[in-house]
């Protein structure tokens, strides 16, 4: 009995007893339910802390501490918690509820996670002009996975592609016809991502991706490139629900959310082989074009705000 009772407070007192290497990032399970991740552009720092030891199938909750980069809480921010299962493509429906709890502190309820495997809670944080987002991953259950463990994200996938548009007209946010040849060939780079209005998975992180680029580019961006956000959802995605989904990322031009008939939209997606079986099972994807050429530069999975621009870049300077 006394030997095990020594057993037990060495291993508690002693966390190398799990097997842990001195230096390294990664939590052991008993801590791995507090976590600490500075934003991609180092506007914020999220202390993340799950209720309960990890992630489990099911209905979670957890509790988020925003702190900008003098370390003061950030109140008042428009904070969306994203869950997301990579292996999939794909997220969940329900969209987890948010709750200011003051200094800078938020309470995340309906965080429902389907299947074990390894998930990411995307984070994005936006306080007045400044937003920013973190993607914490984990794995959830599964043999040689303890839950709630700290896992290296998946780079993307990067190729080149070449593709032949349809002539068609679709409808911008404003309610204005455009030919989507014509805004591909305007003299800019263009890019372009596919999401819809009531999405709460992937489309914030892509439609965060395109503001990084009109932040980054500033008063220069309209001239600069050519975003373009094309609708897999075009029976429900109306220009004014279109408007006010920008609005949240964009109050400048050279932005255009697109929709259409199903049919047009259809042979949109098929012409950039993106075709979307289920629209809350799509993938991330952005396509980078440089003017007067027919290369395109197709990029799959989520990409650090480093190498979005590098892509960007690439494909402006030519």
């Amino acid at each position: 009995m006394r030997i095990a009772i020594l057993l037990t407070l060495l291993l508690l007192l002693c966390p190398a007893a799990y097997g842990a290497e001195p230096g390294k990032s990664s939590p052991s399970p008993a801590t791995a339910g507090r976590l600490s991740m500075t934003t991609a552009t180092g506007a914020f720092t999220i202390d993340l802390s799950l209720r309960g030891d990890a992630l489990a199938p099911g209905v979670n909750s957890v509790d988020l501490a925003v702190r900008d980069k003098a370390g003061k809480g950030v109140g008042g921010a428009k904070v969306v918690v994203t869950p997301w299962m990579p292996s999939q493509g794909h997220g969940v429906w329900d969209k987890p509820e948010v709750t200011e709890q003051g200094g800078g502190k938020y309470h995340v309820e309906n965080i429902k996670i389907a299947l074990e495997g390894r998930w990411e809670l995307k984070v994005s944080i936006r306080s007045g002009a400044v937003e920013d987002r973190a993607v914490f991953p984990f794995s959830v259950g599964g043999p040689g996975a303890p839950a709630g463990q700290v896992a290296k994200p998946k780079g993307y996938k990067r190729a080149v592609a070449y593709y032949k548009l349809p002539d068609v007209t679709l409808l911008n946010q404003d309610g204005r016809r455009i030919k989507l040849r014509s805004l591909v060939d305007a003299g800019k780079p263009v890019v372009v991502d596919f999401i819809y209005t009531t999405c709460t998975t992937i489309c914030p992180i892509l439609s965060s991706e395109f503001a990084s680029i009109t932040e980054e580019l500033g008063d220069k961006a309209a001239e600069s490139v050519q975003l373009i956000s094309i609708s897999i959802d075009p029976e429900n995605d109306r220009p004014e629900q279109m408007k006010e989904y920008l609005s949240r990322y964009t109050t400048g031009e050279g932005w255009d959310f697109l929709t259409g008939s199903k049919d047009d939209i259809g042979k949109v997606l098929r012409a950039f082989d993106s075709v979307v079986v289920d629209k809350m099972a799509h993938e991330p994807i952005l396509l980078f074009h440089s003017p007067g050429t027919d290369e395109w530069i197709r990029v799959e999975g989520l990409i650090g705000q480093a190498d979005l621009m590098r892509e960007f870049r690439n494909v402006a300077k030519r």
